[in-house]
Formats: structure tokens, C-alpha cells, sequence
């Protein structure tokens, strides 16, 4: 089977970067997977301007120019999207009708007017839908009679989908490179020194890292205990978080690590003893979570972070998001427990997500839905 993956933002840079996150994750790690069950796999994305790269892959990629965001009339985010996603489809179009992919891969509503236009010249081809989040907008529904079959990455996410759409998406996580993602003897060698939390993803407001900034702040001011925060990532709230370390004293405790490439990523991630992911607004998954916890790592979460659904009080422990307070008590808990056996056991850790999130066992379930769709 030929299965084409429309996800221009995959390729624009690496993962963490402003407008690469973990849906693009998503394409490769799941492209790859299906590879390696035998099908051929084809991701078409965006060329990466001057000075940028996308991670290493076997997939084949078909690459063609794309608008950023920013120069695009900024009539709404939304409305920059969509524009964005029907100029790159206007320029992959001769690519489209080359490959004649016999699956077509979405994963943002902004490409439903790219598939339905597709099909009309191609009945014959199958669309597959995966909701990552809420990106809706105002006449998306009437494109989506273009796809035959849906999922969603957490119960979330399909909650909001059928509310939009009318029909309830199977839930099927998203997967981590568990080959790549591992324990380290780093990790061990850390336990001997100050407490460090670790968080990653792009720097914009509503993945809440102010208020984890705070969080560490008032650890030390109200319990005493100076934790070292380590943030890998970029986007443009990196000046606020500057300034707001300088202005809480946070120099010596809390360091801006930039855009990592993976081998350095997963290195700081072996290198803690906590991941924390103080997302204020909905994150429909969070592949930057479970990646830390493949690397032995347990989680502190927000409730707005879909990835919970999945795990259990052994991996992860969850608070109210947007409440400092709680964020603060939480991390006072974990630090009074953070030698507890089962707390810091990687190998049971690993061996538990492995049975859920890794990319074959992803990729099945996706293919079995497409299956579905082409027998109907």
C-alpha cells in the first residue's frame, strides 16, 4: 500500500522549533513504522528555508516551497493556517498526482479542502483523519464528508472531534521512538546531585513554562529546596522567559537550553530526575512527555495534558493547571518521594509503555483502520 503523509510543518525544522511540534513528530515516527511493515510511505512537506533542516529519515520526501505564518496577513492564526496548507498543496500538486498514493494522511482541519479537492478527481482514494487537537475553523465541516476514517490521540481530543463533526474517532495514541528513546547511564549519575526537573517543547504561552519558572522560584523561597530546571526548546516567549528568570534570580537554578538536536535532547533527558509539563492551555497529547519517560523519567503534568489518559499513578502525577500553588505542592511531594523505588524504576517504566506506545503498535492500529475504510 501507498500512503502519502500531508503535513507540511513536518519538515520545516527540527522538532521544538516554532512551528514544528509533535504532530510532525508524529509523521516521521509513524511513517517509518509502516515502512518497516512493508509499506511505502511518502511524507510531503515543506523545504526548509536557509539555515534550517528536518530530522534524518527514510522516508520519501517530497518537498516543496511553502508561506511562513508571519507573511501571511494576520487575519487570525487560523486564517494564516489555511492559507499556508492550500498554497503548499497548490505547489505539491504536480508531486500529488505523481506519487498516486492510495492512503492520504491528514492531520489538521485546515487540510480538509486540500483532500476533498483531491478526491474529486481521484474517488478511488481513501483519507484518513488524525485529530491532534481543535484547529477548527469557521466551514471546515463541509469538506470532511473527504475522509473515510478517523482517529484521535486521546479521549480529549475525541470528545471535542465528535462534538464538531458528529462522529466519534477511534483513540489511538501517539507513538515514541522507543529504539531511540532509552535509559541512560546518565540518569543513574544524576540521582547524586541537586534535584533537576526538565521540560521541552516550543516556548509559547500557553505550554504554561512561566508558570513553571515561578514554580521553582517559590520552591526555594517557600520550602527551601533549589532545584535546577533545564528547558530545551524555542519560540517567542524565550524573551519573557529571560527576564522573568533574571527578575525571580533563577540564574544559577534555571537554564534556557535552546533548540536541541535529538542525540543532545535525549541526553538532558537522561540527565533528570524529573520531566514537568505545565501546559495552561489543551495539549492534546504531548510526544515531548513520553519521550522523557522512555528515557526513565517520571512526569508531573497539568490536566490539560491528554498523554495522562494513558498512564497510571506509577508514571505520572497530575495537577491543576494555571494553580502555581498546586504546581508548587506537587513538586514538594515528589521531591520529598524522589527516591522511592517504584518512582524511579526506568525499566518498569519503559517495559509499561512499550506494551502501548511503540511505533509498530501505533502503526498497526492506524493500518487496520485504513483497512477498514478501503474493504467498506
Amino acid at each position: 500500500m501507498k500512503i502519502g503523509i500531508f503535513l507540511p510543518n513536518a519538515t520545516f525544522d527540527l522538532p521544538g522549533s516554532p512551528e514544528v511540534g509533535g504532530i510532525e513528530t508524529f509523521s516521521f515516527t509513524v511513517g517509518e513504522a509502516m515502512q518497516r511493515l512493508g509499506h511505502e510511505v511518502i511524507l510531503f512537506g515543506g523545504a526548509p528555508k536557509a539555515g534550517r533542516t528536518h530530522r534524518p529519515t527514510t522516508l520519501t520526501l517530497e518537498l516543496n516551497p511553502y508561506w511562513e505564518t508571519r507573511s501571511i496577513p494576520d487575519l487570525g492564526t487560523r486564517f494564516q493556517r489555511l492559507v499556508q496548507r492550500l498554497h503548499f498543496a497548490w505547489n505539491s500538486r504536480q508531486a500529488w498526482a505523481r506519487q498516486r498514493c492510495d492512503v492520504l494522511l491528514l492531520a489538521k482541519p485546515f487540510d480538509w479542502p486540500v483532500a476533498w479537492g483531491w478526491k474529486r478527481s481521484r474517488p478511488d482514494l481513501k483519507v484518513v483523519m488524525g485529530f491532534h487537537g481543535t484547529d477548527f475553523f469557521a466551514g471546515d465541516r463541509r469538506f470532511y464528508g473527504a475522509v473515510d476514517a478517523a482517529f484521535a490521540v486521546s479521549k480529549s481530543v475525541a470528545d471535542l472531534a465528535e462534538k464538531h463533526v458528529g462522529g466519534r474517532p477511534e483513540v489511538i495514541p501517539n507513538p515514541v521512538d522507543t529504539d531511540f528513546f532509552t535509559p541512560g547511564e546518565i540518569a543513574a549519575e544524576a540521582k547524586n546531585g541537586t534535584w533537576h526537573l526538565v521540560c521541552s517543547g516550543r516556548l509559547v504561552g500557553w505550554k504554561g513554562h512561566a508558570n513553571l519558572v515561578e514554580a521553582v522560584a517559590r520552591l526555594r523561597d517557600e520550602h527551601g529546596i533549589e532545584a535546577r530546571l533545564s528547558v530545551a526548546g524555542d519560540g517567542p516567549e524565550c524573551e519573557k522567559l529571560r527576564a522573568q528568570i533574571s527578575e525571580r534570580k533563577l540564574a544559577g537554578q534555571v537554564v534556557l537550553r535552546g533548540l536541541l538536536a535529538p542525540e543532545a535532547l535525549r541526553d538532558l533527558l537522561r540527565s533528570g530526575d524529573l520531566y514537568v509539563l505545565p501546559s495552561i492551555g489543551m495539549e492534546a497529547f504531548s510526544i515531548s512527555a513520553l519521550e522523557a519517560a522512555c528515557t526513565g523519567l517520571p512526569l508531573a503534568l497539568s490536566d490539560q495534558v491528554g498523554l495522562a489518559g494513558f498512564l497510571t499513578k506509577a508514571d505520572c502525577a497530575i495537577y491543576s493547571a494555571r494553580d502555581v500553588s498546586a504546581l508548587v505542592s506537587l513538586l514538594k511531594s515528589l521531591h520529598d518521594r524522589r527516591y522511592a523505588p517504584a518512582w524511579v524504576d526506568a525499566t518498569a517504566r519503559r517495559s509499561r509503555l512499550l506494551e502501548q506506545f511503540s511505533p509498530e503498535c501505533v502503526a498497526r492500529r492506524i493500518l487496520d483502520l485504513i483497512s477498514q475504510c478501503r474493504r467498506a
